[in-house]
């Protein structure tokens, strides 16, 4: 039967488990929407294609699954750039699918044509330029391989109109298998470190488990809690890692590094053996290399061989899978109670408490907490970049599998919103909630048109302090409180601009939202709590102890 190149490219995407596709239109990916139409994959109208690339990104953290987005030539690609570098740092699997000037026009400089191929090489793992409608069935399936095997990340195809306009009879396009074996398995010289791993594991006094996004990306999360209730060990979790294994289990101490958890930093700095798995020691966890974990041996596990090593060096390491890894040291491990390391852990906890700096958060985490209890068990938050992050992640109690989304290595504003519409569609039977600030907020508030649009039942809470709050508290700290650029306030009522989307909305004080709170939740379709808080409610405490402080991350000014 004769189809065309896009007839076929929908097709396969299909046969590969794609449901769902986030894009905007062009004249050159036409052909692509016009098959949309008899297709059985659903199409989400964006109103920006940075959004349609987070969406997609949402989308796959909260599945498990590839995600799809879509965007035309020229500046609809381009629009897809920090999408696509956000996916990337944060190792989500996705394919980008851009539309380009047909094949006579290559290199002329016609009218949208862009070189998006050589624009994001550096924040994909591989990417593709259609040149016969033949080799398109066969180019999807390694596109899809490719993103979701190893360590995912972003995979782009790039289509020039005509391809996708061409009709074909041929056959070719079934003939092409991909492997299904595992990425990574364990080979004997691996094995044999597994077992030194696991010796040094039952032998240390004060181990420490740290445990990255990588495990979430295996979907290894119940050989990760076996392998900790096992052997009885305390963990904590980079910022990407939490959602990986249930927070409320007994055993997390919180997540680590320059905005981390105290107790988490504390006791990291006094462990004298770290497992980390699915974690490559970004100097955000880390904060200054020369000075972390100083007491400890450092062993990795990771299916990536350019993360073992890179930033902290490791005296022992398996390459492999990580689902196949754990799955083998749950074998190895012994059963043990570790009394004396959980007492001193326990008092630890009961002086900071006493110390008032547990958390951290002031009346922002409280209200997060407050968020959590009315909302159903099973929901997932979103955050986005800057102390509604930190808030969030150290006030809200992940107990689920990929209960909680954030952007980790790009920092990336503005991810909050469509990454949720992403997290919504693709998982619908859970609630969704995002936390986001003014500034984020305000960098695709366009798609609250998209949420309108669609219905989508999100519960959007906007921490409004009229400032970049981080950037603030940066100033105030280490640039003699020299307050440049970073106030966003102004005569903006976010609460009246939601509602001129059609959104019901509300504006409540951080320190009495009960009723809004309620008012939010109770509400079937989307919702915007607008929350006013003071401008100086920051994260304390930010410096790490034991370690070295902020200026080598953000640098100082005196």
């Amino acid at each position: 039967m004769e189809r065309s190149g896009a007839e076929i490219l929908l097709q396969t995407l299909k046969e590969a488990g794609v449901e769902h596709i986030f894009g905007y239109p062009g004249a050159n990916t036409l052909p692509v929407h016009d098959c949309l139409e008899e297709s059985r994959i659903r199409h989400f109208l964006v109103r920006h294609e940075q959004a349609a690339a987070h969406a997609a990104d949402g989308y796959a953290r909260a599945t498990g699954k590839i995600g799809v987005c879509l965007a035309t030539s020229g500046p609809g690609a381009t629009n897809l750039v920090t999408g696509i570098a956000t996916a990337y740092m944060d190792s989500t699997p996705m394919i980008a699918l851009t539309g380009q000037v047909t094949t006579n026009l290559l290199g002329s400089d016609a009218f949208q044509e862009t070189d998006i191929i050589g624009i994001t090489m550096p924040i994909t793992k591989h990417s593709f330029l259609l040149t016969n409608e033949n080799e398109i069935a066969a180019t999807v399936r390694e596109a899809v391989h490719i993103a979701t095997t190893g360590r995912p990340g972003p995979v782009l195809i790039d289509m020039p109109r005509d391809i996708l306009a061409k009709r074909t009879n041929s056959e070719e396009q079934h003939n092409f298998e991909i492997s299904d074996s595992k990425a990574a398995l364990l080979s004997d010289p691996d094995r044999r470190q597994l077992q030194q791993i696991a010796r040094y594991l039952n032998a240390a006094e004060k181990p420490v488990l740290i445990i990255g996004g990588g495990v979430k990306l295996a979907s290894a999360f119940i050989e990760m809690t076996n392998v900790i209730t096992k052997g009885k060990i305390p963990f904590v979790t980079t910022m990407m890692g939490i959602g990986s294994v249930a927070s409320t289990n007994g055993f997390n101490l919180g997540f680590i590094g320059t905005h981390g958890n105290d107790l988490a930093n504390r006791i990291v700095h006094q462990s004298d053996f770290i497992l980390a798995i699915g974690a490559r020691f970004s100097d955000r966890s880390t904060s200054v290399i020369e000075e972390f974990a100083p007491l400890a041996k450092i062993a990795q596990i990771d299916v990536d061989p350019t993360s073992i090593g890179k930033n902290i060096k490791t005296d022992m390491s398996v390459i492999c899978d990580i689902k196949v890894a754990l799955d083998e040291l749950i074998t190895l491990i012994d059963d043990k109670e570790r009394s004396d390391w959980w007492s001193r852990i326990k008092n630890e906890r009961i002086q900071l408490k006493k110390n008032g700096s547990a958390n951290g958060c002031g009346p922002a985490g409280d209200l997060i907490e407050q968020v959590q209890e009315a909302m159903p068990e099973k929901t997932i938050a979103v955050t986005d970049v800057g102390l509604n992050q930190i808030w969030t992640v150290r006030s809200w109690k992940v107990g689920i599998p990929r209960g909680l989304i954030t952007s980790g290595g790009m920092g990336t504003m503005g991810f909050s919103v469509p990454a949720a519409m992403g997290a919504k569609i693709g998982a619908s039977d859970r609630e969704v909630v995002v936390f986001t600030g003014d500034g984020g907020f305000f960098m695709n508030i366009q798609e609250l048109a998209t949420i309108s649009s669609y219905n989508l039942p999100l519960k959007i809470v906007v921490f409004n302090n009229g400032h970049l709050g981080m950037i603030r508290q940066i100033q105030d700290l280490f640039y003699n409180s020299r307050f440049r650029d970073s106030c966003l306030a102004g005569k903006i009522d976010i609460s009246q601009i939601s509602k001129g989307f059609g959104i019901p909305s509300e504006k409540v004080s951080v320190r009495n939202a009960g009723e809004g709170i309620q008012r939010m939740t109770g509400t079937d379709g989307p919702f915007i709590l607008e929350v006013l808080v003071d401008e100086d409610n920051y994260v304390y405490p930010i410096i790490p102890p034991g370690r070295s402080n902020m200026e080598m991350i953000y640098g100082r000014s005196d």
